[in-house]
């Protein structure tokens, strides 16, 4: 273990206590929609389809997939770590989840090439 990993099993006397899963708590369309608006607003893509995938578990990813035209397998491989997943695999993902993106005009100050130029 690093000195920047913590793991619950390092913790002594807190038996029973289980790992945070933010799935248990997209309950809600709006609880998914904010979740996935944070998660694209940070600019990483890897943080980006994680909370995709995380959402799609709270929603049961076997559903989800299949509405998307995929397979279950085919949904987990293409929000893994590393994976580049075609546009058309993360929108029909999004429909399915009920979710769109929308584009928008960054802010004047923002330090994008955009503002820069």
């Amino acid at each position: 273990m690093n000195n920047n990993e913590f793991l619950l099993d390092d913790l002594e006397g807190i038996e029973g206590l289980k790992e945070f899963d933010a799935a248990e708590h997209l309950t809600t369309k709006e609880a998914i929609a904010a979740y996935l608006n944070s998660a694209l607003a940070s600019g990483d893509i890897e943080h980006f389809k994680d909370a995709m995938k995380t959402a799609a578990r709270a929603e049961k990813m076997a559903k989800i997939a299949e509405a998307a035209g995929i397979s279950r397998e085919g949904a987990y491989k293409a929000l893994k770590v590393g994976s580049k997943p075609q546009m058309s695999t993360i929108l029909g993902l999004l429909n399915a989840l009920g979710m769109t993106i929308k584009v928008v005009p960054k802010a004047a100050d923002d330090n994008s090439y955009a503002a820069a130029a």
